[in-house]
This record gives C-alpha cells, structure tokens and sequence, in this order.
C-alpha cells in the first residue's frame, strides 16, 4: 500500500529545485526578487524565522526586503506545500514539518509526516545496526588473522599462550558486542515493521 505514496513527491520535488542558500549575499539582496524567494521558501515549509534571517542579512548590505511580495510568495508556496499528499513524502524522506500549516490542515498534515517520519526513523536505525554490525564481524575475521601472525613469530609456549589468551578475550568481548546488537537490530525492525503498518493505515 505504501506505493501509492510514491506519485506524491512533485512539490516537493520542485522546492529541491528552487531551494539555494539560507543566507542572503550583498549582491543577492540587490537583485533579489522577493515573491520568488518567498515562493521557494513557502514551497520549502519555511517558517517565517528565515525571512528574519534574510532581513538581517540585507540590512547589512544597505538593502530593504520587500517583505509584501515575499509573503505573497510565500503564501502561494505554502498552498501546495500543505497539500495533505505531501506529509508523507516528506516524512519518508526524512523532512521536517514546523507547523507552517493553516489550523485547518496543521493537525491531519502533522499526523500523517509523524506516521511517515516514524518509518524513516526506524529504517536508518535498521541500517545504521547493519552497518555496525559489519564493521564488527570485519573486525573479528581481522582478529583471526592477527592472531595467526603473532603465533607464527612467538617461538616460546608461554608466548604463544599468552597470545590465544589475549585474542579469545578479544573476539569474546567482540562477539558480546554482536549479541547485543542482533538484539538491537530484531527490535529496530519489530518497530520499523509497526511504523510501516501504522502508516499503511493511514486514510
């Protein structure tokens, strides 16, 4: 079900194309046009902190924002950002939502973005245990081998056993680490696999 999801991205996709710096130069406040940068930013989810920000950064070059233009801009982009069909895609991809929504559509866009942000949520932890779990069982294969060149050149016995001592420790304290995160891993994916049918749920 979770395809349905996946024709949803075109306003979105389209603020990823007009999106640029956050902070405005000297000579881009003096050329700015104030609706198109309203526009990217309503189209971005903004709030309304940027355009402080974009004041600041123009006051400093000698220029005004034309601060009318940009809200008409803005409002136009918050129009399609706050379509309900773009919660989801944004929270599968990750993207934050400050609550820019009208009160009419703050409360279902908020609900649904949680949902899919969940799922996003949930499927980096899933990798990031993956990844740390490689990174561990490469480290372990490497403690084969290092143990196998240091027996090679101990040539007394006490030598060599103080060496199996010190890399059974090793891949022992290894293989805790593993155990610990198969256990991490089975509950990130218990929780992903709940996210993903809490959002198909989603009307």
């Amino acid at each position: 079900m979770m395809q349905r999801f996946a024709g949803c991205c075109a306003v979105l996709s389209l603020a990823a194309m007009l999106s640029g710096c956050e902070t405005m130069t000297p000579n881009e406040c003096k050329t700015a046009n104030w609706r198109e940068i309203g526009l990217r930013d309503g189209l971005k989810g903004e709030t309304m902190a940027l355009l402080q920000e974009r004041i600041g950064d123009c006051a400093k070059a000698g220029v005004r924002t034309d601060d009318t233009q940009y809200l008409a801009g803005r409002e136009q982009g918050l129009q399609n950002f706050c379509r309900l069909e773009n919660a989801v895609p944004l929270g599968l991809s990750g993207g934050s939502y400050a609550g820019v929504c009208s009160p009419m559509v703050d409360v279902e866009f908020r609900r649904r973005h949680q949902a899919a942000r969940a799922v996003y949520d949930w499927r980096n932890r899933v990798s990031d245990y993956a990844d740390r779990s490689e990174r561990l069982q490469r480290r372990l294969r490497d403690t084969d081998r290092d143990e196998e060149k240091q027996l090679k050149t101990a040539d007394k016995d006490d030598e060599r056993k103080r060496i199996r001592r010190e890399f059974d420790e090793r891949r022992h304290n290894l293989r805790q680490d593993l155990r610990d995160l198969d256990r991490g891993t089975r509950h990130a994916r218990d929780e992903l696999r709940w996210a993903e049918d809490a959002l198909d749920r989603l009307n």
